[in-house]
């Protein structure tokens, strides 16, 4: 169900509060990333899926790592359509997301 809470662990080694700031500034940047699709500025996209597509399995999220990769081949590709969808995949994501444990 798309509703549904997702409970993520922050890897070994890396402190909770690290993967809850790179959480923070993910939601932080969502605005932005969706004015920049409005305004059709695909490199701005590319350059935010890159950046979550290197970082997000290191803070624990592989599935931000998965959006990212494909948002940055779509904006490469200029895709609208394609990059609109993975934007809503990835509200979705943040918004269900929760770090639970040390």
């Amino acid at each position: 169900m798309a509703s549904e809470k997702i409970f993520v662990c922050p890897p070994k080694g890396v402190p909770r509060t690290l993967v809850s700031e790179y959480l923070d500034r993910c939601r932080t940047n969502l605005p932005a990333l969706k004015t920049a699709l409005v305004q059709c500025e695909y490199e701005y996209a590319r350059v935010f899926g890159h950046r979550i597509r290197g970082t997000g399995r290191a803070y624990g999220f592989p599935k931000l790592t998965e959006i990212g990769a494909v948002m940055e081949q779509a904006a490469r590709l200029q895709q609208i359509n394609d990059l609109n969808d993975n934007v809503a995949a990835l509200e979705s994501y943040l918004s269900r997301v929760e770090i639970v444990g040390d």
